[in-house]
């Protein structure tokens, strides 16, 4: 019996004093409630608003919530649901919970819409075959959704750099849906970096005794001489053809990403199949 007097007495201690308030979520003095808000769990600040500032408090802070625990499939409904609500505070606060719980959805949206009708592939750089080793590749591969794939390879005798294939149109468009969904290509400007190759900061390097300003002069000397910053020849450039005929260009001058060698293989394959061994 002593213990259970025990018990009780720390479950008073641990409970929070006050009163809990429904619309600002706060524990507060009992002196902060009138006896009808006392009843509703609704404090005098709050009651002081209006029934429309309360339920957007209310809104916004059962959103905040939603963050920090899984979600069924009707409370990701409701969720989604307030992402257009006129209310700004209210959509503020569900776009940012969103974006936290589903961060590719807004992607995956944009990309079933997508589509890819012809394409333009430019490379001029050392390209990662599958056993390892950097091929010299200076090509340029054109696709469309008809099947048509043309090949203009540069380092090759001007009479045989042009070799063109057909292939099923039904594949043909299987292979640039694939480039959209698989290869995010149509995102290659925000998703991949182009700075160039050992650049750094002088001021964040750990021995800037070994760092080579007089490179830097040199480049500072070019800039003022008229020259352009990216006058150099491109290592990848890609231009879409996509919905409504518009048109996207990314350029890549000094870096050639995983991603542009894949799609370049992945193209290359059908100018060159594999032959199998006849029995």
């Amino acid at each position: 019996m002593r213990l259970r007097v025990v018990s009780m007495s720390k479950k008073k201690q641990n409970k929070p004093h006050g009163h809990y308030c429904h619309v600002c979520g706060q524990h507060k003095a009992n002196e902060k409630f009138s006896g009808k808000g006392h009843a509703a769990h609704i404090c005098k600040s709050c009651s002081s608003l209006s029934p429309a500032e309360r339920a957007a408090m209310i809104t916004v802070r059962k959103i905040e919530d939603m963050a920090f625990r899984q979600l069924n499939e009707a409370e990701i409904k409701w969720l989604r649901k307030h992402l257009n609500d006129p209310r700004p505070e209210i959509r503020e606060s569900a776009l940012s919970v969103h974006r936290h719980k589903f961060p590719h959805y807004e992607r995956n949206a944009d990309k079933k819409g997508l589509i890819i009708h012809s394409l333009e592939l430019y490379i001029h750089a050392d390209v990662w075959d599958e056993y390892g080793d950097e091929i010299p590749v200076h090509a340029r591969i054109f696709a469309n959704r008809d099947g048509a794939l043309r090949l203009i390879d540069y380092s090759l005798p001007e009479n045989d750099q042009e070799k063109a294939v057909t292939i099923p149109k039904h594949i043909a468009q299987k292979l640039l849906k694939a480039f959209i969904h698989e290869l995010n290509t149509p995102f290659w400007d925000t998703d991949l970096s182009d700075s160039e190759a050992g650049s750094s900061d002088p001021f964040l390097d750990i021995l800037p005794e070994y760092y080579d300003f007089d490179a830097d002069l040199e480049d500072e000397s070019d800039c003022d001489s008229g020259k352009a910053p990216n006058e150099k020849e491109p290592v990848c450039y890609l231009k879409l053809e996509l919905n409504a005929g518009k048109i996207k260009e990314i350029t890549f001058y000094n870096q050639l990403h995983e991603e542009p060698q894949s799609m370049f293989w992945t193209l290359m394959d059908f100018f060159n199949p594999i032959e199998l061994d006849e029995e």
